[in-house]
């Protein structure tokens, strides 16, 4: 699978996964908001989502902040400003300094849009809200990410979305030859689980059976987190 095939027409993603130390959510949206923000919007970058984890399914104190950029280059442009000698290396300074005070820890992703993905423009022009959201890591059978991602729109993006739980959209690391997350939004935020859980109860209908059968060929297995928006983040309805 070459990667050129996919880059000509979406968007890239920088996904981070900062683990707070001694943070805690609204103080660290505070500073990211007078430090981290700016340089990035400076930079191109179109901050996508800023969620922490919710205590009861997931790690915590830890936040996930995802970047919407063009291309490559706007990724070299953000390393380059940000290294030593650069145009905005003593915002990143500044920046890095205040996680290491924290004791912060984290973990970077690149990842691109599955194909029918919305970008943040078409999100934000519906109104998309993504208030509480369930982040899913896939792993996936080696190479299978299209495949994948295929036939969860197919069988499982529909069902999804008539019991409360609406689809962000789907993304591929880059490279990693395994992997993909799922973003869903809960209507209601927390209300969704008291209208839609559990999902179904004695008999799943069809095209969930159809998953069923057809999904454990694709993947190896998941994690599930519940994310909640904090102020800076743009989808919140």
């Amino acid at each position: 699978m070459s990667m050129k095939k996919y880059y000509g027409h979406t968007l890239l993603y920088l996904h981070e996964t900062i683990e707070l130390g001694s943070g805690r959510g609204e103080q660290f949206a505070a500073v990211f908001g007078e430090v981290y923000q700016p340089m990035m919007e400076d930079l191109g970058a179109r901050l996508f989502a800023i969620w922490e984890t919710t205590p009861y399914n997931g790690h915590w104190p830890q936040v996930t902040i995802i970047w919407e950029i063009d291309a490559f280059a706007d990724y070299a442009r953000i390393g380059r400003a940000q290294a030593g000698g650069g145009s905005h290396h003593e915002a990143a300074a500044k920046w890095a300094q205040y996680l290491s005070g924290l004791g912060a820890t984290g973990e970077g992703r690149i990842m691109y849009a599955g194909k029918y993905n919305k970008t943040l423009a078409q999100l934000r022009e519906a109104n998309f809200g993504a208030g509480l959201v369930i982040q899913e890591i896939m792993q996936t059978k080696p190479g299978r990410q299209d495949d994948y991602i295929r036939e969860l729109e197919r069988l499982y993006v529909p069902w999804s979305e008539s019991t409360g739980k609406r689809w962000l959209g789907s993304f591929i690391t880059t490279f990693r030859f395994n992997e993909v997350i799922h973003y869903w939004a809960l209507d209601g935020d927390w209300d969704c689980f008291d209208n839609h859980y559990p999902s179904w109860k004695d008999s799943p209908p069809a095209e969930i059976v159809t998953w069923m059968s057809v999904a454990p060929a694709l993947r190896d297995g998941w994690e599930d987190s519940i994310l909640q928006a904090l102020p800076p983040s743009p989808l919140q309805g």
